[in-house]
């Protein structure tokens, strides 16, 4: 075991066991998941700056999401290339029929940021963000490229009406 891995079964023990209980921790210090992504082999940290909340400007994962429901919105995003031409990932949440919120402005696409090579992507609840998120990421702002949405189209993780409204910035 690595020491990456190590670390992260020792330290994070009990917030695995509240995460079966149905309780999502804070996220207190990085913390890199010990899977990689299926396709692409990419390793993936949760980064308390999208999780704690300390930053008003800085974008937060719901609390309630799960860390294994994070990386699994990275992981899809990596196995079928949702990705704008700087090679920047695209992510959705689906369940029950329809896209669920991932971040606390409700937001319902998550992006993650190209990484360093050799170093652990991160993400965040990127967009559309309600009348209650902060100025810096209202509207228009943070919409992803027009190739995302074709792309999440294409995939059949969007309908074209869903495509439609998120990318004029309305829910869905």
């Amino acid at each position: 075991m690595g020491p990456r891995s190590e670390a992260w079964y020792n330290a994070g023990e009990q917030q695995r066991a509240d995460e079966r209980e149905g309780m999502v921790p804070t996220i207190l210090t990085v913390e890199v998941h010990p899977t990689p992504t299926s396709r692409g082999g990419l390793l993936y940290q949760f980064t308390p700056k999208h999780h704690d909340g300390r930053d008003p400007d800085a974008a937060r994962w719901l609390p309630e999401l799960t860390r294994e429901e994070e990386f699994g919105v990275f992981d899809a995003a990596d196995a079928i290339e949702i990705a704008d031409a700087a090679g920047n990932l695209y992510g959705v949440l689906r369940g029950d029929g329809k896209l669920r919120p991932l971040g606390t402005c409700e937001e319902r696409l998550a992006e993650f940021p190209v990484a360093r090579p050799g170093e652990p992507w991160h993400g965040y609840p990127v967009y559309p963000v309600n009348e209650d998120g902060p100025e810096n990421r209202r509207g228009l702002t943070c919409r992803p490229a027009k190739e995302v949405f074709a792309r999440l189209v294409e995939t059949g993780l969007l309908s074209k009406r869903e495509r439609r409204r998120l990318s004029g910035g309305r829910f869905v």
